[in-house]
């Protein structure tokens, strides 16, 4: 197998606060490499989550890095490898940051998204210099306020002009936080929540009442939220409401990370000292989320479509912004007003409909599924066909995958790889009928 020659970085659990409320010094690496790395193997990709507000993602959205054992104990519980792991496509550094945040040891000393620009780069330079990795394309991926971070650390990248260190050759954005919350949350919660009305399951007094208000308000204006209201009517129809992922019911499915502690089952998987250890982490009391956020004073930076974004786009020619549709935090509606009010390479938004399928390639494991002879547990567990839609004009490339939530990595692992593979170059379009390339 040719091996690529690039670095993926992944963000994780940047700002430190649970999303539970939308209106809320050492960085530290995990590396995970191909199975043969060599000197021309230099492709490297940075992800993660990178917002205030989710957790320490490897468990449900990444995987594939941890060590695996078998349980020699049945009541023990061990992770198992994800066939869809990126480390399949390129090597990978997942990253806690800024300071303060996940298992990077705090206290976060950064007041705006310069800062944060400032101290990432700052600090990836001497992981350049440590690991010997220099020249070596980078392509960043991160989640929700990653659409915030990562444009930020992207143009700083490129305003270094230093490919030695800084040879940033995409970016990818997942149901991001790329605008103001009244464009992203109030503005677009009733209409989402309207399209599906037979999941939520209100009464019609409610639907009506709430629609009406919607129509009255000045979504930028304070007495105008209305997600507040829709999230604690869902939970008395569904007390297992899952804002992540829209059809989510009871019982909870089990979360390692700890993040949903109504969940049961095993839920301190990253706070384990010997899981800490084979890290190579500092002891500590992991929490999936903190009290505190990142910034003392709130974020005072513009958001990434009215600041860098745009130049990060026209200079790498090679960005994405992905949406799941069941993701009731972030809405669709808002990345795509976002993309029609937000100019680059010379024109304003998109011109034709982003309506092109996205096409997600078959797997052996659906064979053996419908003959009755899969194994257990079921890993190949990826679907495929046409699982959303995905449009490119002018280096930005938009997909919305249906089956998704907040964490498409997690509800459609078959679509984020696919999508991984676009970004990399080794295919040509995500409606193109094939098969995966690794």
């Amino acid at each position: 197998m040719s091996l690529p020659v690039q670095l993926v970085v992944i963000f994780f659990a940047q700002s430190g606060i649970c999303l539970d409320n939308p209106h809320r010094k050492a960085i530290q690496p995990i590396r995970r490499a191909l199975p043969t790395v060599t000197h021309t193997n230099a492709e490297f990709l940075v992800n993660g989550t990178s917002i205030p507000e989710v957790a320490f993602d490897v468990g449900e959205s990444y995987a594939g890095l941890l060590p695996n054992t078998p349980a020699g104990n049945s009541s023990l519980f061990w992770p198992i490898p994800n066939p869809y792991s990126w480390a399949n496509l390129t090597n990978m550094v997942y990253v806690d940051q800024p300071a303060g945040t996940g298992f990077s040891p705090g206290p976060s000393t950064v007041t705006d998204e310069q800062d944060v620009a400032r101290e990432f780069n700052g600090w990836f330079k001497n992981f350049v210099d440590t690991f010997d990795l220099h020249g070596r394309k980078i392509y960043i991926i991160g989640e929700s306020y990653a659409g915030q971070y990562i444009p930020y650390i992207a143009s700083d990248m490129l305003d270094r002009k230093d490919i030695d260190y800084f040879n940033l050759r995409g970016i990818q954005l997942n149901d991001p936080m790329i605008n103001e919350e009244s464009v992203m949350i109030h503005a677009p919660v009733v209409s989402h929540f309207n399209h599906y009305q037979n999941i939520f399951a209100l009464n019609q007094t409610f639907v009506q009442n709430i629609t009406r208000r919607a129509e009255k308000c000045d979504p930028s204006t304070n007495g105008c939220n209305l997600w507040d209201k829709i999230v604690q009517a869902a939970f008395f129809v569904n007390p297992c409401f899952n804002r992540y992922h829209l059809t989510d019911f009871c019982p909870y499915l089990w979360d390692t990370t700890g993040l949903n502690p109504r969940a049961g089952g095993p839920s301190n998987y990253f706070n384990r000292s010997d899981v800490q250890q084979i890290l190579h982490v500092p002891q500590t009391d992991y929490p999936a989320c903190t009290a505190d956020g990142v910034f003392p004073n709130g974020d005072p930076s513009p958001p990434s479509a009215l600041g860098p974004l745009p130049s990060v786009i026209e200079r790498t020619n090679n960005t994405i912004i992905a949406h799941g549709w069941l993701d009731y935090l972030i809405f669709l509606n808002g990345s795509l007003v976002t993309i029609q009010n937000m100019t680059w390479n010379g024109a304003q938004g998109f011109h034709h409909q982003p309506t092109e399928p996205l096409y997600v390639p078959c797997h052996y494991g659906l064979a053996e599924l419908g003959s009755g002879n899969a194994p257990t547990p079921l890993t190949l567990d990826a679907g495929a066909g046409y699982l959303g839609t995905a449009h490119t004009e002018r280096g930005l490339t938009f997909t919305s995958v249906y089956g998704a939530g907040h964490h498409i990595p997690q509800y459609a692992p078959g679509a984020a790889y696919r999508q991984l593979e676009f970004l990399l170059g080794r295919i040509d379009s995500l409606s193109d009928v094939g098969n995966y390339t690794a």
